[in-house]
C-alpha cells in the first residue's frame, strides 16, 4: 500500500488491501473495519485495534505483541508465524458473531484466554508460554504440535479437542473436561501427573 493511500484512506476501513512493513503508528486502525486485507512482516506491537472489525484477513510473520483487541472482531482471521505476546484475548466482543481464528506457528506466551468460545480456532504448532485458558469452550480444538510448557487451564471444555503432538501441558481432567480429548504418549502422562499418579 502506498503512502498516499495511508494518508488519504477511507475513513470506514479498508477492503482487500496489503500491507507490508508497516511500523507502529503508520496507519490507523482503531475502529475501522478491515476486510480481506493482508499484512506481512509488519510490526504492529502495542497497536490500539479497540472497536475494529476483521474480516477474513490474513497476518503473516507479523509483531502483534500487546495489541489492544477491547471490543474488536475477530472473523475468519489467520495469523501465520507471528508473535502475539501478551494479548489479552478475552477483551474481543463475543456476540453477534462469535470470534473465529487460525494460529499456526506463533508465539502466544503471555496470552489470556477468558469466558470465551474457541471452538471455531486452532493453534497448531504454536507456543503458549505462561499463557493461561479459563472457562473456555475448546472442544475440537486442535493444538496438535503446540509447545503448553506453563500454560494454564481452568475450566475449561476440552471435549474431542487435539493434543497430538503438544508437549509441555500439565492439564487438570479433574478441573477440566477432557472427554474425547485427542492425545499421544509420552506427553498424555501429563494428564495423570495433576491427580498424583505416577507411571514408571
Amino acid at each position: 500500500m502506498t503512502g498516499v493511500a495511508r494518508e488519504l484512506g477511507d475513513e470506514a476501513g479498508f477492503t482487500d488491501e496489503i500491507f507490508e512493513g508497516l511500523t507502529p503508528g503508520e496507519v490507523e486502525f482503531a475502529g475501522r473495519m478491515l476486510v480481506e486485507c493482508t499484512f506481512v512482516d509488519c510490526d504492529l506491537s502495542e497497536v490500539s485495534l479497540q472497536g475494529t472489525q476483521l474480516a477474513d484477513c490474513r497476518f503473516q510473520g507479523c509483531e502483534f505483541a500487546l495489541v489492544n483487541l477491547t471490543d474488536a472482531v475477530l472473523q475468519s482471521v489467520e495469523f501465520d508465524t507471528c508473535r502475539l505476546t501478551g494479548v489479552n484475548f478475552g477483551a474481543v466482543r463475543r456476540l453477534p458473531i462469535v470470534p473465529e481464528a487460525k494460529l499456526t506457528d506463533c508465539d502466544l506466551s503471555f496470552t489470556r484466554f477468558r469466558e470465551l468460545d474457541l471452538t471455531a480456532w486452532s493453534f497448531e504448532g504454536c507456543r503458549f508460554n505462561e499463557a493461561e485458558f479459563v472457562r473456555c469452550d475448546l472442544k475440537g480444538v486442535s493444538f496438535a504440535n503446540a509447545d503448553l510448557t506453563r500454560c494454564t487451564f481452568q475450566r475449561n471444555d476440552l471435549a474431542v479437542a487435539d493434543l497430538r503432538g503438544a508437549r509441555g501441558y500439565v492439564i487438570s481432567p479433574l478441573d477440566n473436561n477432557l472427554r474425547g480429548t485427542r492425545v499421544s504418549l509420552p506427553e498424555a502422562l501429563g494428564l495423570l501427573a495433576t491427580v498424583g499418579v505416577e507411571v514408571e
